[in-house]
């Protein structure tokens, strides 16, 4: 069975994303997404359960291997991630845009 740090690897890498984006989407620091990278330490559940829904995968085949790695996400789960791996401008235009009043 394939160790945690490289199902993170990989996922990651299909992702796209850099080890400060998964922490910033994730909320974990990025000191223990090195961690966990680097196979110093294996996260707790509810880490990974974090890092799962920051990486749109199921936390169960995230820590054991065994299940699925796609997981459906909702729109809202979908949306969700995307602003947290944006860019401060792209977080700070989308932020402005949700605070305009329609006027008709």
């Amino acid at each position: 069975m394939e160790e945690f740090r490289y199902r993170l690897l990989n996922v990651i890498a299909d992702r796209g994303i850099t080890a400060s984006e998964l922490a910033k989407a994730s909320g974990i620091d990025k000191g223990s997404i090195s961690n966990y990278i680097n196979g110093k330490y294996i996260p707790k559940q509810d880490k990974v359960y974090q890092l799962a829904k920051a990486l749109g995968v199921d936390a169960g085949w995230l820590m054991t291997g065994d299940e699925p790695v796609e997981k459906e996400l909702s729109f809202d789960e979908r949306l969700a991630v995307a602003y947290h791996l944006a860019d401060p401008g792209t977080q700070a235009a989308v932020r402005k845009l949700l605070d305009l009043e329609v006027r008709i």
